[in-house]
C-alpha cells in the first residue's frame, strides 16, 4: 500500500480467511489524490472547488477500495447526494485536476477511505426479531436491510394483525436500518393473508409449526402471485403432510425463497438440500453451520430443542430432532454453497442462528472452502461470490434491488467501512444513507477519538428523527395503492418478485439436481460426492472475538 492508499497490483489479505483481493484497477494516479489534513490537498483552491454542495456533492469518501458484487473490485471515491449513491471514482476540483468524476465543493463532507474496503450494506432476509437489541447486533455487524418476522417475545413466524404490524413498525422507525415485516401465511383461506398484504407486510411466511402444507403453500403463492412480493418457505421436516417431492409440485414453478436449504434446523429431513440447484426455488442458509465445525451436531440438537418447543424427555421429541442435525448434509451445504448454488446466507436470529455474524460466517465459509489458493494469484472470484450472498443476492430475491444491495450510482448509499484486517468481522463505520449510524467510537473524554477502549457503537444517524429519515420500510404495492404506510419512514413497494429466478443472480445460478440418500448419508451433486470433514479452527473467530 502507498501513502495514499492501496494501488493497482496490491494483495490485501482478509483478516485470518487466507483469502487474498488483488486490486485490478485504481480510478486515479498515485500522487494525484485528494488528502485531508495539514499540508494536504483538501484545501480551498487545491483540492476543493469553492461551489455549493448542489453543485457538488453532499458527502464524499475518498481513495477506498471498492468491493462490490455487480461493480467489482476497484479503488476510487464513492460520491453521496441526498443519501443516494451520485458518482463513483476520481474525487476533487476540476479547475487544478484532470478527469474528475466526483467534484468536492467547500462544504462536502469527507470520509477518508484510506486503507479501507467500502461494501453495500449487508441485507439479512431471516430475522426473529424477539428483541429491539437483535436490531443493534445487526446494525452493528455490517447489516443495513432487515426482514423480520415477529415484534418482540411472541411466538410468531409471520405477523398478520394489523394493529401489531402498525405498532411494531412505528417502533422500528427508532433503528436506522431498512426493515420489512413478513406476514404469517400458513393458512388455508387467502382472506388471512390479504389482511396482512393490506397492513404492508413486504412478504409472506410459510412455516412448518404453523403448516408448511399443500394447500398452505399454494395459497401462499396465489396471494404473493396477486401481491407481487416474496414468499419464504420453512419446509415440513416431519415429512407429515408432503414430501420434498410433494413440495416441489405443489410450487409448480413458481418463485419462492426456500429458508433452511441446509444440512440442519428445519425443513424436508433429511433432503431439503434437494430445493436447490432449482431455477423458481431461490434457496438460502442460516449461518449456524456456516462453516461446518466440530462443535456443528452437540450445539444443534440443545438448540433446535429448545426454539422449537421439544421435551428432553420425551424420547420422541429427542428423536425428531436429532434427525434434524446432519453431519454429511452440513458438509455438503457448505460445498453448494461455494459451487454457487445455495445463493444467500442469513442469520435465522434467535431462531437458531446469531444476528451479529451472518458477516464473519459467510467470510468464514469462504475461507475453508479456499482449497486450491496456492494455483492462483488472487481469490477476487470466490470473494465477490460470498459477498453477493449478503448484499445483492438477497436484496434481488425480496424486491429490493432497486434500492439496496450494490454500490452502484443512483442506490442509496448504505455502506460499511472496514479494514482488511478485520473485514466482516468487525466494521469500521456503517454509513446509513450516507451518514454515520454505527461505527468504531473510542474513550469520549480522550483528546483524541481513537482512544481505547474502542467499541462499536451509535453515532448520530442513530438518534432523534434521523433513523427514519434514512431508512425506508419494505412495503407492497397493492398496500401503498389503497394507503399510507403506519410509519415515519419513507415506504418502498417490493417488486419483481414472481419473476426473478435463481439464474439471475449475481455469481449464482448453478442449476442441476441435488441427490440425497434416502438415510441422509451421502450428498451428490452432477455425480461428485459433497462428502466433506468439520474444520476444528474456524476463520475469523478467536482472533477478533475471544
Amino acid at each position: 500500500m502507498s501513502s495514499y492508499g492501496y494501488v493497482t497490483g496490491d494483495v490485501l489479505h482478509l483478516g485470518d480467511t487466507g483469502l487474498r483481493l488483488r486490486i485490478p484497477e485504481r480510478a486515479f494516479d498515485s500522487g494525484d489524490e485528494f488528502q485531508v489534513g495539514f499540508g494536504n490537498t483538501g484545501r480551498d483552491g487545491i483540492g476543493l472547488h469553492p461551489v455549493t454542495t448542489s453543485e457538488s456533492c453532499d458527502v464524499v469518501v475518498t481513495n477506498v477500495v471498492i468491493l462490490d458484487a455487480v461493480l467489482g473490485i476497484r479503488v476510487a471515491s464513492i460520491g453521496i447526494r441526498a443519501g443516494r449513491i451520485s458518482a463513483i471514482g476520481k474525487a476533487g476540483n476540476p479547475n487544478v485536476a484532470g478527469a474528475v468524476d466526483i467534484i468536492i465543493g467547500s462544504g462536502t463532507v469527507v470520509i477518508p477511505g484510506d486503507g479501507l474496503i467500502a461494501t453495500a450494506g449487508g441485507v439479512d432476509t431471516h430475522v426473529h426479531t424477539l428483541s429491539p437489541r437483535v436490531l443493534d447486533a445487526e446494525i452493528a455487524s455490517g447489516i443495513t436491510t432487515v426482514i423480520g418476522q415477529e415484534a418482540g417475545p411472541m411466538w410468531g413466524v409471520g405477523v398478520n394483525s394489523p394493529w401489531v404490524l402498525g405498532r411494531a413498525m412505528r417502533a422500528m422507525d427508532a433503528f436506522p436500518l431498512n426493515i420489512g415485516l413478513l406476514g404469517r401465511a400458513s393458512s388455508s383461506v387467502g382472506a388471512t393473508l390479504d389482511e396482512a398484504v393490506r397492513a404492508h407486510v413486504c412478504g409472506l411466511k410459510v412455516h412448518e409449526d404453523t403448516g408448511a402444507t399443500l394447500r398452505t403453500i399454494d395459497t401462499a403463492l396465489r396471494c404473493a402471485d396477486a401481491a407481487d412480493i416474496q414468499v419464504a418457505l420453512h419446509t415440513d421436516g416431519l415429512n407429515e403432510t408432503l414430501s420434498v417431492a410433494d413440495t416441489i409440485a405443489v410450487i409448480d414453478g413458481r418463485a419462492i425463497h426456500a429458508f433452511h436449504v441446509e444440512g440442519c434446523g428445519g425443513g424436508h429431513a433429511p433432503d431439503v438440500l434437494t430445493l436447490a440447484g432449482r431455477d423458481n426455488i431461490l434457496t438460502s442458509s442460516t449461518n449456524p453451520t456456516l462453516p461446518y465445525g466440530v462443535n456443528a451436531l452437540a450445539e444443534h440438537l440443545d438448540m433446535l430443542m429448545l426454539v422449537h418447543s421439544l421435551d428432553h424427555a420425551d424420547d420422541r421429541d429427542v428423536r425428531i430432532a436429532a434427525a434434524r442435525v446432519r453431519g454429511v448434509t452440513m458438509a455438503a451445504e457448505n460445498r453448494l454453497h461455494d459451487l454457487g448454488v445455495i445463493s444467500m446466507t442469513s442469520s435465522d436470529a434467535q431462531g437458531m442462528g446469531r444476528a451479529g455474524e451472518t458477516w464473519w460466517r459467510t467470510f468464514a465459509m469462504a475461507g475453508v472452502m479456499n482449497t486450491g489458493a496456492q494455483e492462483r494469484t488472487d481469490d477476487n472470484e470466490r470473494i465477490l461470490r460470498y459477498l453477493a450472498k449478503i448484499t445483492v443476492n438477497p436484496a434481488m430475491a425480496h424486491g429490493i434491488s432497486h434500492e439496496v444491495g450494490s454500490i452502484a450510482p443512483g442506490l442509496l448509499a448504505d455502506l460499511v467501512l472496514w479494514r482488511p484486517a478485520t473485514f466482516a468481522a468487525k466494521p469500521v463505520l456503517i454509513l446509513k444513507a450516507g451518514f454515520p449510524a454505527w461505527g468504531v467510537v473510542g474513550d469520549p473524554n480522550a483528546s483524541i477519538d481513537t482512544a481505547e477502549p474502542l467499541v462499536i457503537a451509535e453515532q448520530f444517524g442513530a438518534f432523534g428523527a434521523v433513523p427514519s429519515d434514512l431508512s425506508f420500510l419494505l412495503s407492497n404495492g397493492q398496500a401503498l395503492a389503497e394507503g399510507p404506510a403506519p410509519t415515519a419512514r419513507r415506504a418502498v413497494a417490493v417488486r419483481g418478485c414472481r419473476t426473478i429466478r435463481s439464474s439471475d443472480l449475481i455469481a449464482h445460478g448453478e442449476l442441476g439436481e441435488v441427490t440425497v440418500l434416502p438415510d441422509g448419508s451421502a450428498v451428490h451433486w452432477r455425480g461428485a460426492n459433497l462428502a466433506g470433514n468439520p474444520v476444528a479452527s474456524v476463520p475469523l473467530s478467536r482472533l477478533h472475538f475471544w
